[in-house]
């Protein structure tokens, strides 16, 4: 197992942020509307709170609240640098997928084994519960799909790399 002195202040940056970026960039990919992005961003919360009292130690610690408060400004201010606002999605889908590569990098370089398995299924579940929070389409909670074109998209990226293990840029 390995722990936030193990890593660089890079490597713990990515480690740190991928996962909100994961999450941001699927709610984003769908389009929910105002309930849709609300309903969206509670299994975010969620999501975090369970990814707390995880089995590993790692993940326990990605996810405490000091870190999650470090990620917000870290995002917020890789948000603020989007300059177009019709690129939004797309950049936010890649800054989610180039944090993603440099995690696993982090985590393939320290050797970690077990940390890099539970991580990869961690940041697939926590896509997949957001992705599927709110009903895509609908009229007042009627018709539409659970998950969006636009989200099975992103979350087929996401898969690529994290089933691969894609540490590549």
């Amino acid at each position: 197992m390995t722990r936030r002195q193990d890593f660089s202040a890079e490597e713990w940056r990515a480690l740190r942020n991928a996962p909100q970026l994961v999450a941001i960039a699927t709610a984003a990919a769908g389009h929910s509307g105002f309930f849709g992005t609300l309903s969206e961003g509670m299994s975010a919360a969620s999501a975090f709170a369970a990814a707390r009292r995880a089995n590993n130690e790692l993940i326990k610690e990605l996810f405490g609240p000091e870190e999650i408060r470090a990620a917000h400004g870290d995002i917020g201010e890789l948000l603020g640098s989007v300059t177009e606002p019709s690129a939004f999605g797309t950049q936010l889908q890649d800054g989610a997928i180039a944090a993603t590569r440099k995690a696993l990098a982090a985590l393939g370089a320290h050797q970690a084994t077990a940390d890099m398995k539970d991580y990869r299924k961690m940041l697939a579940w926590l896509a997949e519960e957001v992705a599927n929070a709110a009903r895509e389409g609908s009229f007042f909670g009627f018709g539409g799909v659970r998950v969006s074109e636009g989200e099975q998209k992103f979350l087929d990226k996401l898969y690529a790399v994290v089933k691969t293990g894609d540490a590549a840029p």
